[in-house]
């Protein structure tokens, strides 16, 4: 008799051939439809999971030729060369560098590195850029407002001697030391002028061979600070050191102290037992005088020739009452403004100390101060020609700058203490790169950024490179002539406040320029502008049909200046 287990191991059996033969068609098949089944799966996932694989594998050895950088103003850099191109109309325009690419794309342009294989199909067009403009561009945030300084240091020269020289760049010395105000440092000029300067609080006062001002201000001994014209060139100049005016000195004058006087004859009044207060006679009274335009009358040849007959000058003693009795009317006689009302006390710097102009940003004026640094932080780099750089003029002999940083410069008029034009972008190297307009900024990345006021003579000293103007950089470059005359017109552009008598020797020959955009120097438009975002101009006319783009900048002419 069958047991129970048999029983459902023959029910089993019966019900799996039923299953067999309506799924497979075989109710005497080895394996269940199930089972089958899943060994299926399992080898489907495997392949599918190996041809992914592979897939991935190969994409990444052989890219594929994705059309995403197929945008109008797309910057395109190759991968193996890097190579940069513009994408527009279809076609590639190879760019010089990556300034030209931002100023003809605008803020909105991105960099897409494609494979060479990937650009080969496509056409290319006319090159375009700005030759000799920044291969690379600080970031925003590098961008700084830090001091500067023009230093008057020296170098070895053959002969075994020291010769002055100037270094311009970025503060970088913690250890400079103020020159306090009640005190100045005695420069000399280079060789063939040999004029010699009071620097004091920021301003260099020119001391006159005649009237004996340096020594009448107690700097008769002192050794002067040699510096050249390019120092002097950057240091705003304040009035000349002489003795005030004294109109009609040597007539007749009233009688003082029970004695006939002469206009011009000088007088102390007593105070508490010292002559503390001086004055001058004038043509209407006395009028009181500083205890520097007391020197520099008492020193002047002309007070003891026509005042004192010759003799030397000595002030005689008034009392209080006859002092009263006598003055001039109020705001009459000699002036002395711009000048120390004390003498000033002389600093002279070391042997290790090179005297410096500290230019601090400060709102819209720049602080200028005179600091003494330790010499190896006053130097710098030796300038060099470079194409498409004009150098300073006057040319510094040293340029310290601070890499990978830059500024955003607006040039200050002389005096005025407004800017002028458009603002410069200062790179790493310490070039200066005039922009076309001011919204130009905002095409480089630098829209929320503003322009550090610096004084238009330190911006002279700096190399010039050319203008970056969005219509230049969207169509062909063009010749090395032009170049360079724009590249000049910056440079004229920032010299506002030079001297005149400190000019280079080829300042002449230049073409003027300045620093706005074409439509600037002539009513006509610019048809091969490309507006920043949209990409280059479309290809230009025929060489015989130049556009107004192609006449140089004319820009206001400025007035010289003075060394003193």
């Amino acid at each position: 008799m069958q047991s129970r287990r048999d029983q459902v191991q023959a029910y089993s059996f019966v019900v799996g051939r039923l299953t067999s033969g309506m799924l497979g068609g075989n109710p005497d098949a080895v394996d269940t439809p199930a089972t089958r089944t899943r060994r299926g799966a399992v080898v489907s996932a495997v392949l599918s999971v190996l041809l992914c694989l592979g897939f991935l594998v190969y994409g990444l050895l052989v890219p594929g030729g994705s059309d995403a950088w197929r945008e109008p103003g797309a910057i395109i850099v190759e991968k193996e060369t890097g190579a940069r191109f513009l994408y527009s109309g279809g076609s590639l325009r190879p760019v010089l560098n990556y300034t030209s690419a931002k100023l003809a794309t605008g803020a909105a342009g991105t960099v897409t590195e494609v494979s060479a294989k990937d650009l080969s199909g496509t056409a290319r067009g006319t090159p375009i850029g700005i030759p000799g403009v920044p291969d690379s561009l600080p970031a925003a945030d590098a961008l700084r407002g830090d001091p500067w300084q023009v230093c008057a240091t020296s170098r070895a020269t053959d002969d075994g001697k020291r010769a002055p020289v100037t270094s311009v760049g970025v503060a970088v010395s913690a250890r400079a030391q103020k020159v306090p105000a009640g005190g100045a440092v005695l420069a000399e000029g280079p060789h063939g002028k040999r004029e010699q300067y009071l620097l004091w609080r920021g301003k260099r006062l020119r001391l006159p061979e005649r009237g004996g001002a340096r020594q009448a201000l107690g700097f008769g001994t002192v050794d002067p600070v040699r510096v050249d014209s390019a120092f002097l060139s950057a240091v705003p100049a304040g009035p000349d050191v002489r003795a005030p005016e004294v109109p009609a000195r040597g007539d007749q004058g009233p009688e003082l102290a029970g004695k006939r006087r002469r206009v011009g004859e000088l007088f102390a009044v007593r105070s508490s037992g010292s002559a503390g207060q001086h004055y001058v006679l004038g043509k209407d009274g006395l009028v009181p005088l500083t205890p520097v335009g007391y020197q520099l009358l008492r020193a002047d040849p002309g007070t003891r020739e026509k005042a004192y007959g010759g003799e030397r000058p000595t002030a005689t003693v008034l009392d209080a009452d006859e002092t009263q009795a006598h003055l001039a009317d109020r705001g009459e006689g000699p002036r002395t403004g711009g000048l120390p009302t004390r003498p000033p006390r002389p600093v002279q710097p070391g042997s290790g100390s090179a005297t410096c102009l500290r230019i601090a940003p400060h709102g819209h004026r720049p602080q200028q101060t005179f600091t003494l640094a330790p010499r190896r932080y006053a130097g710098g780099s030796p300038l060099v020609e470079r194409a498409h750089t004009t150098l300073g003029c006057p040319r510094p002999g040293l340029l310290s700058a601070r890499p990978g940083g830059g500024v955003l410069a607006a040039p200050l008029s002389g005096g005025r203490h407004a800017t002028t034009g458009a603002p410069f972008l200062i790179t790493g190297d310490g070039t200066k790169y005039p922009l076309a307009a001011r919204k130009v900024s905002d095409a480089l990345g630098y829209g929320g950024a503003s322009a550090v006021p610096l004084p238009a003579a330190v911006l002279r000293l700096l190399p010039t490179g050319p203008r970056l103007d969005p219509a230049a950089a969207a169509r062909p470059p063009r010749s090395a002539d032009s170049a360079s005359a724009d590249s000049a017109s910056g440079d004229r552009a920032s010299g506002d406040g030079a001297s005149g008598d400190e000019r280079c020797a080829d300042d002449g020959a230049r073409p003027a320029g300045g620093i706005q955009g074409p439509a600037a120097g002539s009513g006509a438009p610019d048809r091969t502008r490309a507006a920043p975002g949209r990409g280059p101009a479309p290809e230009p006319a025929p060489a015989s049909e130049p556009g107004p783009a192609s006449a140089p900048v004319r820009a206001p002419a400025r007035s010289a200046g003075t060394t003193g």
